[in-house]
């Protein structure tokens, strides 16, 4: 890792989302299980760890991660994602014609819902579905890239793995400029129709973060609605024509929801096995589920070798200022990773939770679902905390 690197403070941005973008490396894959063992349920960290092993030729082990990715981004309603990670699992070794129909049933189960993608490909056929995914191409694209820009001829349909774009619309005369409107994963965009003929991209589409999309080109689209003409009949659904003043954009766009990322502060007690002295560290999380936790160890609590942390057993205390929310926590620390500049080092560790009792977990829930209203109202209280 580049110790001068600067990085975003987890305090402030989610742990596992500068995981999943980079910033933070984990490139070892005995690190990738240990953080798997907290986060077990996390389809993007599998997804990650899968990408990791196929470019280490380690296909076997890829093939299971994809497996479990897919799984979990479709337990999730996750239907693009879970396509993706089962195409990558499927160049590795091709799967049966039941396997094939097995993950068509499930998509068809678990996909339903109004998000673009998911109306799309939960209402297509096993032949419809398998001519799609025959016909992606995967695209990655660095923060200020562009896509394309207005005027360009159009070259085809994109679909917003993960990441964040945005969508700029030209400046009608003497009118005000209209808003940029973002674009996020599960979002489709690209100025396709009419498919018999030219078309130019009516928007500039430029990459805010890093971006994965899947793309289909016009004339392969075009090809291949012309043998499943319900595809198009779909795709022409979710589309719709752009109001002359230019103010509207052409697809649907998913309604935004936020994850949980609630901040909270924590304290560890540790005891190790060869003392009977209990030792009390303090950390800010930002993931936090019933399978574990990670935590930002405050500066002042974390001089001492932080690698002495591994696999020493805690119990955590959930804290709201000085009173106790959620205690009792056992679990044992599964990995940690520095970050930062070696001057100013930010301490990260993962707990994962011991078995808990069926009380605890509701408890645990219940802390974790919040409401988005809620959410916002309590990270701009935080927000405030930490600048005053």
């Amino acid at each position: 890792m580049n110790g001068t690197k600067q990085y975003t403070n987890p305090d402030q941005e989610s742990i596992i989302e500068q995981i999943l973008d980079d910033q933070i490396d984990i490139n070892s894959e005995e690190e990738f299980e240990n953080l798997l063992e907290v986060f077990p349920d996390n389809p993007d960290l599998y997804r990650k760890f899968a990408d990791l092993l196929a470019g280490r030729k380690h296909l076997d082990a890829a093939l299971l991660a994809y497996h479990k990715a897919a799984t979990l981004y479709l337990d999730a309603g996750m239907v693009l994602q879970s396509i993706v990670a089962k195409i990558l699992e499927w160049s590795i070794v091709k799967p049966s014609h039941r396997e094939g129909l097995e993950f068509h049933a499930m998509v068809r189960r678990k996909g339903g819902g109004d998000m673009p993608s998911q109306v799309l490909f939960s209402q297509l056929n096993y032949e419809e579905v398998v001519a799609l995914m025959l016909r992606l191409t995967r695209v990655r694209l660095s923060p200020g890239e562009a896509v394309y820009d207005t005027g360009q001829v159009s070259t085809g349909i994109y679909f917003i793995v993960s990441g964040e774009l945005t969508e700029t619309l030209p400046q009608a005369n003497g009118a005000e400029p209209p808003s940029a409107i973002t674009l996020a994963e599960n979002d489709i965009f690209g100025d396709i129709f009419p498919l018999e003929e030219e078309s130019r991209c009516l928007a500039r589409i430029t990459a805010t973060t890093a971006v994965e999309l899947v793309k289909i080109s016009k004339p392969v689209l075009k090809a291949t609605c012309y043998r499943y003409p319900r595809i198009r009949e779909l795709l022409e659904r979710l589309s719709r024509i752009r109001k002359p003043q230019g103010s509207d954009r052409v697809w649907q766009t998913v309604r935004r929801s936020c994850r949980y990322c609630l901040p909270a502060d924590v304290r560890i007690e540790f005891t190790p096995e060869d003392t009977i002295h209990k030792r009390e560290v303090y950390g800010t999380t930002r993931d936090l589920s019933t399978g574990g936790i990670g935590v930002v160890l405050k500066n002042d609590t974390a001089r001492s070798d932080i690698e002495a942390l591994l696999k020493q057993k805690t119990t955590l205390t959930i804290l709201e200022g000085n009173r106790a929310v959620l205690d009792g926590l056992n679990g044992m620390v599964t990995w940690q990773k520095t970050v930062g500049r070696t001057n100013h080092p930010t301490h990260i560790v993962g707990i994962r939770f011991d078995a808990m009792a069926e009380e605890t977990v509701m408890a645990l829930n219940a802390f974790c679902t919040i409401s988005n209203d809620e959410q916002d109202m309590i990270w701009n209280l935080w927000n405030h905390l930490v600048r005053h």
